[in-house]
């Protein structure tokens, strides 16, 4: 009964591990973190450490919730190990959505307008209310993007472009 203590960890082991074939647990688990939100993969995360390092591992538990049969401990830790892995690399993949002052939804190399005088940090002219910045680049800050105008890098915050 120690899965029963782990109550996201043991609905998310029922209900994505219906197959027992293991050349599907990398699929399976995709499958889930496009179904749900973050928060809910990291309670997933959190949970399944918390029951790899417990020393009264529950394999037979385990192996029948998520449709498995281990041999030992040990066999149905690297199991979920594995499926650790799947779960924090998906999540360090999900890419981070960047948005204009509108909502509109920016993409690598779009073209965005100015709506606000800014001044240049370090610069002698200010952008003006506008202005056409072309090739943005993306960064993994959602708030901010990357361009080249008049031959010097600038980071501007997206609250203050819309695409063009």
């Amino acid at each position: 009964m120690k899965l029963k203590r782990t109550p996201e960890l043991h609905a998310f082991l029922s209900t994505y591990f219906l197959d027992a074939d293991p050349e599907t647990d990398e699929q399976v688990t995709s499958s889930f973190i496009a179904a749900s939100s973050r928060e809910h993969h990291q309670k997933i995360l959190s949970q399944a450490k918390m029951l790899i390092a417990d020393p009264e591992f529950p394999t037979e538990e385990l192996g029948s919730e998520a449709n498995r049969w281990f041999g030992d401990a040990e066999e149905a830790r690297a199991w979920l190990q594995t499926i650790l892995a799947f779960l924090e690399r998906a999540q360090t993949n999900e890419s981070v959505v960047v948005k204009d002052s509108n909502g509109t939804p920016l993409g690598e190399g779009d073209s965005v307008l100015v709506i606000k005088d800014l001044k240049v940090k370090g610069g002698s002219s200010d952008l003006k209310r506008g202005t056409l910045v072309k090739k943005i680049h993306l960064i993994d800050d959602p708030e901010n993007i990357e361009c080249r105008i008049g031959g010097s890098t600038l980071v501007l915050k997206t609250c203050f472009l819309k695409k063009a």
